[in-house]
């Protein structure tokens, strides 16, 4: 964890997650961070990806 752009809340925060990776087909890529509440929030959609809940089940235990 470090501090990000949280992409839900539109500022700033002190501790941020990746939550997506951007691929595009030329160019850099991007990744995608939010705040530790917004994290859990996405990682409970059933189409995120199994690493994000890994990761936030590793800060929590």
């Amino acid at each position: 964890m470090s501090g990000g752009y949280c992409l839900p809340c539109g500022r700033w925060r002190e501790a941020t997650v990746v939550v997506a990776v951007v691929e595009v087909n030329s160019g850099p890529g991007r990744v995608v961070e939010a705040c530790v509440p917004h994290a859990r929030e996405y990682a409970a959609y059933p189409l995120a990806p199994q690493w994000l809940r890994d990761e936030l089940a590793a800060l929590e235990g």
